[in-house]
């Protein structure tokens, strides 16, 4: 994810995280709204009651983390170790730790809320990641997850159509520390999520946002650009454009033709 988690290619780059989150905690509640879309919407689906223990799982820098701490008793886990170092800058009040999504060291039903962006499809299994969700969240808890939809434009994912074209051969479309052990984004039908969340949770709802127009922008400059070394950093700095167009539509509801899916559901 190029900027944060949740974001579209997996990588920070170099990109200045700690200006980004000034900038975006600056803006106004209307702009910020806009800024962020699918993290505040989460945050307000959660709708727990303050000082619930909530985790951020797949939280890169904290990004989201940050967000959930003004409310909530603000917990991130993720597989990066230099992510969670930043996250523990960006967050002081936050608590980090480190490691795979399919082992949470904390106990069973420790958490009351847990939150996972755009990160299930990039796991191995995805079967030990959901019984890790189910053992640490309370009978009763909110989980808050959002993945790829198998929408109209599922097929133009940027990441998965670079790695079909160029099979290894070169540079990797992300720098996701996930992405050698799953090389491939995969997308899911609702049907797909309910069989893999059922009988551990009950589906509350269910929201569709996004068109997929952004792999549309990202498609080219990652072809031209992500090949070469040389030209990475030239990448990093083009993909503010595809970041651009890709918070700006998952602004826009749509239906079961969307590309991203967020999910609300209870531990049964």
């Amino acid at each position: 994810m190029p900027l944060f988690v949740g974001a579209p290619c997996g990588r920070a780059g170099d990109i200045e995280i700690d200006d980004t989150l000034g900038i975006l905690f600056s803006l106004g509640e209307r702009e910020r709204e806009i800024g962020v879309a699918r993290w505040t919407r989460a945050a307000r689906k959660l709708d727990l009651r303050p000082r619930s223990r909530v985790l951020d799982l797949g939280c890169a820098f904290g990004f989201g983390t940050r967000f959930l701490a003004t409310r909530y008793r603000a917990f991130g886990h993720d597989l990066s170790p230099q992510y969670i170092e930043q996250a523990k800058k960006s967050v002081p009040s936050g608590t980090f730790t480190c490691g795979s999504a399919d082992s949470v060291p904390y106990p069973d039903g420790f958490f009351d809320g847990i939150v996972m962006l755009d990160v299930l499809e990039h796991v191995p299994r995805e079967e030990p990641v959901i019984d890790e969700l189910a053992r640490v969240l309370r009978p009763g808890g909110r989980l808050i997850l959002s993945v790829p939809h198998r929408g109209a434009l599922s097929r133009a994912d940027s990441l998965n159509v670079y790695q079909h074209v160029f099979r290894g051969r070169v540079s990797a479309p992300t720098d996701d520390p996930s992405w050698p052990a799953s090389p491939r984004h995969r997308h899911y039908t609702l049907a797909d999520m309910r069989g893999r969340l059922e009988p551990g949770f009950r589906l509350l709802d269910v929201e569709y946002s996004g068109l997929g127009i952004a792999e549309l922008v990202n498609l080219p400059l990652l072809m031209v650009m992500r090949p070469w070394q040389r030209l990475h950093r030239l990448y990093d700095l083009a993909q503010y454009l595809y970041f651009g167009v890709y918070l700006l539509e998952d602004m826009i509801p749509t239906g079961s033709w969307g590309y991203h899916m967020m999910i609300t559901a209870e531990r049964a």
